[in-house]
């Protein structure tokens, strides 16, 4: 059987609703190749652009180079498989240790690398420019996505931002899930091509120049985060809007609290949503950071029964 053609991913074509791929690891903090594969598997037909790994949901910050290589061989296998395009994040300290990632998602054929700056130090501008330097020319061909996260201690600006897309062609979009409008005007206004993505704020985004999202919702129900983005993109605001709203309400009431009260963070709320999507990916986290509860899934699960029921995945109805 013929595999499905991935199209490149250019700054143009980049758009849509990206799902974060989990890593489930054994009970020893171990990967789980055949757990991965089958996670993978079952997001095919869900109406996702494509996966991506790294960043906070997948855990890079606890991936030694062994465990980087094996999630990156079956992520891209399995990715093309069913004919989606993936992202394989490849943030590190250092850019060497980046480098070194970037050679080993070339190998296995990523289609984009996601990348957020070396976050121990805080870069200045000449730092910035030197290190997406550096990582292009050793992606080759490969697109890049800069991850502009505030856990990298700063964030690129306008004039900035507009210097790396005219001078680094294969920079062609971004995470930024906490960029308001304002921001992404400002960003656009210098580099007007360039993909930009924030979360699952299609209704605010998409409108400003927005191209889509990477979204953690898709755990718990990908098909509606799908309809979310594919109203909003056709101009369908007022249809949008109340399933814009019902999604905001799950993120700030059902999972926020997690945070700011429980002290769970961000990979393990992931977790809990994606177990409670179906997901096979379990509710554990690398040490030394907490993982979610059975009795953290059963509240939210409970939560979004009462509350927005109609993003119920189809298995909870």
């Amino acid at each position: 059987m013929t595999k499905p053609k991935i199209k490149p991913l250019t700054r143009n074509s980049l758009r849509g609703v990206w799902s974060a791929l989990i890593v489930p690891w054994t009970a020893r903090d171990t990967f789980n190749a055949r757990a991965f594969a089958k996670e993978i598997q079952a997001h095919q037909g869900l109406g996702l652009s494509g996966l991506y790994t790294g960043g906070t949901t997948g855990e890079f910050y606890a991936q030694d180079d062994e465990t980087f290589a094996q999630i990156t061989k079956v992520a891209c296998q399995e990715c093309h498989a069913i004919g989606l395009p993936v992202q394989i994040g490849v943030s590190a300290l250092s850019t060497l240790t980046v480098i070194k990632r970037i050679k080993v998602a070339n190998k296995f054929g990523a289609d984009a690398l996601q990348v957020a700056l070396p976050f121990w130090l805080e870069l200045k501008d000449d730092e910035v420019k030197r290190f997406v330097h550096e990582i292009a020319a050793a992606a080759g061909k490969t697109p890049i996505i800069l991850y502009l996260t505030g856990r990298s201690k700063r964030k690129i600006g306008p004039a900035l931002f507009g210097q790396l897309a005219k001078e680094v062609p294969t920079f062609i979009g971004t995470k930024d899930t906490g960029l308001d409008v304002k921001g992404l005007k400002a960003l656009l206004r210098k580099a007007p091509d360039i993909a930009i993505f924030g979360g699952e704020d299609f209704y605010d985004k998409l409108p400003a120049g927005g191209k889509g999202g990477y979204c953690s919702v898709t755990g718990f129900n990908a098909a509606k985060v799908v309809e979310l983005h594919d109203l909003c993109a056709a101009g369908k605001l007022k249809e949008a809007k109340p399933l814009s709203d019902a999604i905001h309400r799950f993120l700030y009431e059902a999972l926020v609290p997690m945070v700011s009260k429980q002290g769970l963070w961000d990979s393990a709320i992931d977790r809990i949503q994606r177990v409670a999507g179906g997901g096979k990916v379990g509710l554990r986290c690398q040490s030394p950071y907490r993982s979610g509860s059975e009795q953290d899934l059963k509240r939210v699960i409970a939560w979004c029964r009462k509350n927005t029921p109609e993003l119920l995945p189809p298995h909870l109805h």
